[in-house]
């Protein structure tokens, strides 16, 4: 008690001295709008400092860390186990920090209607590609809008355009970063290498800059098959996909399967095509759609922020519970029957879902990079399994059917079973250094060390 009341006391003595920097604290009125979570809302953090300029984050981290005042960093707050904020710790919220430069591309670049574009560190997936579209391009983001870019990307950043584009952990070129004493340096290589897979570890990033790409008319939106028998519709559908990438899938097509209780468990797969070749589009729309006893479609002609307006419109706003993932190589006959047994029975609360994203061999980031600490590497499925409920009373049966899909699903053969762990769907508990980073863990220590030997950032999701 003594400590949180000395920390109350310095947390006054910077509001005084530093008057344009905003810093809610409990009693603020606006404290609980701004604190609002995706999940988790139980967390109440002691004060938000919420800087507007890289000055206000320089002056905030030197405070912070002159003083030894724990602090946890918020891009978006959508994180499924809330590790943007902690109970009686400081929470520094990015969110104000949220522009987006286009920069100029070089004539190689141009050709290839490749550009980068440089954003704050506290910008929101949804605001990143508004404001992108404005000028006509996209970049690999998540299907969720509220989502913060830098944490999406940082930690792997799966999502419909990584078989085109990549990943979201190799669109970074470069970082702006407040480090440990309260200083905006550029990120170096190693530094570059650390953020690419260990996200805020080393500094509070303030700025990166990543690559954007032409993208304009897209065919995307949601299909929906027959549920009725799930034991056959998705054993049924991922036999057909499995066939269909045996023959080859073309890198613009991307495919995001789950179950969702609409309001009964019902097969979805959320299709997004981004190449200008529509007609191609079309085509593997229809192939996709007869995989299985086909529903209903919502896929249409739109654009990278239609897309995500549609998807968001599937997804809860705020919630509570968890998230269950494992990666898995293919999707065999055994993973489908699992998969299907355990959506069957799902809870009944609107809020349960599975979904499962998929790194394509096809994929620029399906393959060794040794400028990133990311490891997952190979074709691959990373599954989520999102016990999270609107009504509490549910919580604990929701938990139990996740941890027990969950514990069916790395039961199946050892083989099929990816070494690798995606650090952004694990709560901290769970997480095993040695799966998510593997042969990096070493590298990753000694920089850690470097940058940050007082453990200034310990509330990094890295955990190093």
């Amino acid at each position: 008690m003594a400590k949180l009341e000395w920390t109350v006391r310095k947390i006054r003595d910077f509001v005084s001295q530093y008057p344009t920097i905003t810093v809610l604290t409990q009693s603020s009125p606006e404290f609980s709008e701004v604190r609002s979570l995706y999940a988790h809302p139980e967390i109440i953090p002691l004060a938000i400092i919420r800087p507007a300029t890289v000055q206000d984050v320089k002056t905030t981290v030197s405070f912070l860390a002159t003083n030894r005042i724990e602090f946890t960093i918020r891009s978006g707050g959508h994180d499924m186990h809330g590790r943007s904020m902690k109970q009686d710790t400081v929470a520094l919220d990015m969110r104000l920090i949220n522009h987006v430069q286009i920069d100029s591309p070089s004539d190689e670049d141009s050709e290839n209607e490749v550009s980068t574009a440089t954003v704050g560190g506290g910008i929101l997936i949804g605001d990143l590609i508004s404001r992108l579209q404005v000028h006509g391009f996209a970049t690999p983001v998540g299907s969720v809008p509220a989502v913060g870019y830098v944490g999406w990307a940082m930690y792997g950043g799966y999502g419909a355009y990584s078989a085109q584009f990549g990943l979201g952990v190799d669109q970074i070129v470069g970082a702006k970063v407040v480090n440990a004493s309260g200083e905006l340096v550029e990120a170096d290589e190693e530094l570059l290498k650390g953020i690419r897979g260990a996200g805020g570890a080393f500094g509070v990033i303030v700025e990166i800059t990543v690559r954007i790409y032409k993208v304009d008319k897209i065919l995307a939106g949601m299909i929906m098959f027959k549920s009725d028998d799930l034991s056959m519709v998705i054993p049924m559908y991922n036999e057909g996909y499995r066939a269909l990438a045996v023959s080859g899938l073309p890198p613009p097509l991307g495919v995001h399967q789950g179950v969702l209780n609409a309001p009964i468990p019902t097969f979805t797969v959320l299709f997004v095509w981004s190449s200008a070749d529509l007609k191609q589009g079309y085509e593997w729309l229809d192939k996709i759609k007869s995989l299985g006893p086909f529903m209903a479609s919502t896929v249409q002609q739109t654009t990278p922020q239609g897309c995500l307006e549609e998807a968001d419109r599937h997804f809860a706003k705020i919630t509570q519970g968890r998230m269950w993932t494992i990666s898995i190589r293919t999707i065999t006959n055994d993973v489908a029957n699992v998969i299907a047994h355990y959506t069957r029975n799902m809870p009944s609360d609107p809020h349960i879902l599975f979904d499962m994203h998929e790194l394509r061999a096809c994929s620029p980031s399906a393959q060794p990079k040794a400028n990133s600490v990311f490891s997952a590497r190979e074709n691959h499925f990373v599954f989520e399994i999102n016990t999270i409920v609107e009504d509490e009373e549910k919580l604990e049966s929701a938990l139990a059917w996740g941890r027990e899909f969950r514990e069916a699903l790395s039961n199946t053969s050892a083989g099929n079973i990816m070494p690798s762990q995606y650090l952004s769907f694990m709560r901290g508990d769970d997480v095993n250094l040695a799966r998510v980073f593997g042969e990096h863990i070493s590298f990753l220590k000694q920089l850690k060390q470097r940058l940050d030997p007082d453990n200034v950032f310990n509330a990094a999701i890295s955990y190093l």
